[in-house]
């Protein structure tokens, strides 16, 4: 599907064209000919009726129908060839293509909601700069009121993709951490460093 915009190069317009400007080259060789006496017209006009005459000698295999196979093999090879070349890159392309539209079609992590993948972020960045992620820190990271990231927070828990941890004292505190398949959500589909 990559390759549609492609267009192949051996077209009847291409072919019609070489032909016409045979027939004119033919055309202006036969009216020099006939209004001027040219010297390499001549030669090369022997040149290819001696052609011709190896052309047609009487073997077992006419010489005509060798010289068709050697061009048939040799353009076979050569279309082929070219052909391998043009769509060695496309088809790589083309995999890669593939390869994320099937990802994303069939996940192996839960699809999120904006306000999830939001607060996802939130956390990979504070894991990525190693800081501590609690509810004041992702609030003000995301934009969003307390209320929607504990719910979006207890949203990704019950999904397994976030770790809560409440510390109990003086100082006691919650804190939010991505779990590992938590990490490994992050680095799959938000493509963090």
């Amino acid at each position: 599907m990559a390759a549609q915009g492609k267009h192949v190069p051996f077209t009847f317009k291409a072919m019609a064209s070489s032909a016409g400007g045979f027939l004119i080259v033919w055309a202006a060789m036969k009216l020099l000919d006939t209004w001027f006496d040219l010297t390499l017209l001549a030669e090369t006009k022997g040149w290819l009726l001696r052609f011709r005459d190896w052309l047609l000698l009487e073997t077992p295999m006419p010489n005509w129908s060798a010289l068709m196979l050697v061009a048939i093999l040799i353009s076979t090879l050569s279309v082929a060839l070219y052909y391998a070349r043009f769509t060695d890159g496309a088809n790589g392309e083309l995999h890669e293509i593939e390869r994320k539209v099937y990802k994303m079609n069939n996940p192996q992590f839960p699809q999120l909601t904006d306000n999830q993948t939001l607060l996802m972020e939130a956390l990979a960045y504070h894991a990525n700069f190693r800081k501590v992620a609690n509810l004041d820190s992702v609030c003000k990271l995301v934009s969003l009121s307390t209320l929607e990231v504990e719910t979006g927070l207890n949203q990704l828990q019950v999904k397994r993709l976030v770790r809560r941890k409440v510390t109990r004292g003086t100082f006691g505190s919650t804190v939010f951490e991505l779990t590992l398949e938590g990490k490994d959500y992050a680095l799959e589909r938000l493509e963090l460093t």
